[in-house]
């Protein structure tokens, strides 16, 4: 694995908040999430009759600003392009989400995963570098 990737890999291992845009109408809608990964694959859980579901079944690319630290304003980030792959309610996410729906609301409606396949990564802010782009499928 080259350096370019193994940055990637360790912003999305230690960082956890992004902002994600999906489209809603033909204008753009962002919001912050939470989100897991699995290498490059990302992971984020919603209630699935929320706003943002209803915009990726229509429009399924997303985009995503994710590891900015307002305690270091140098940091590296990234800028992730993508398209949700799938809509996850299997059983054992649904344990995971009705674990979490309890922390957070008990009144919270039924979750679901999104499943994000990147595009696109730009690692952005390395002290005054250009920013790094790695696209996807990886050769």
């Amino acid at each position: 694995m080259d350096n370019l990737q193994e940055q990637i890999l360790d912003i999305l291992d230690s960082k956890k908040i992004g902002s994600m845009v999906t489209v809603k109408g033909d204008k753009p809608y962002a919001r912050y999430m939470t989100f897991t990964n699995r290498g490059f694959k990302l992971y984020t859980m919603t209630e699935d009759d929320s706003s943002k579901v209803l915009d990726l079944e229509n429009n399924p690319y997303t985009h995503i600003l994710f590891g900015y630290t307002e305690s270091d304003e140098d940091a590296p980030y990234l800028e992730i392009e993508g398209k949700v792959t799938d809509f996850i309610d299997d059983e054992l996410k649904l344990k995971v989400t009705n674990f979490l729906r309890g922390l957070i609301n008990d009144n919270a409606h039924d979750m679901i995963t999104l499943e994000i396949e990147p595009t696109c990564i730009r690692l952005m802010n390395k002290q005054g570098q250009p920013p790094q782009e790695l696209t996807f499928p990886l050769a």
